[in-house]
């Protein structure tokens, strides 16, 4: 079940990113590497107090979650303007890996924007293939390469089922 986020949920959300972080290290990649030398509690109450962020909980576990965020200072290093919502940190247990629980965090926020009518923007690293199409698949057309990394807007098609 996807649902808005609480203070109740920041300890675990700040938990599931530093093992993404951990993991992304141990296979050699650099992607997330700041989130092992920042306060990653007070990022998560910084997102849920900015923006929206939404959890994907199933029974007593989180599995899941992504934010949802007007522009921010790192977002304004990749766009030339402040329009619409960001998409950031989305992140999904190891354990749940498979499960589509990616895929329903990314529709539910694709959702959101456009019952909003905003703009939805994403980036990624350039280099990660996988991301680059996986974000394509879900109607993000690219925007464009900016210090390695690219950027993505939604153009809006209907969410995926």
């Amino acid at each position: 079940m996807i649902r808005s986020a609480t203070t109740h949920d920041v300890q675990r959300i700040a938990t599931l990113l530093r093992e993404k972080a951990e993991l992304f290290k141990k296979r050699g990649s650099r992607q997330w590497s700041a989130y092992l030398e920042t306060d990653l509690e007070a990022l998560v109450k910084r997102d849920l107090h900015a923006g929206r962020l939404f959890v994907y909980e199933q029974g007593p576990d989180l599995l899941g979650s992504i934010a949802l965020l007007p522009s921010l200072e790192w977002d304004q290093t990749l766009w030339s303007d402040k329009e619409g919502l960001y998409i950031h940190r989305i992140v999904v247990s190891e354990s749940a890996k498979g499960l589509g629980i990616g895929t329903r965090l990314l529709q539910h926020v694709i959702a959101v924007a456009q019952a909003e009518q905003e703009i939805l923007r994403l980036d990624c690293l350039a280099s990660n293939d996988f991301l680059n199409g996986y974000y394509a698949s879900f109607g993000f057309v690219p925007k464009g390469v900016r210090d390695g990394f690219a950027t993505y807007e939604h153009v809006g098609m209907p969410v995926p089922k």
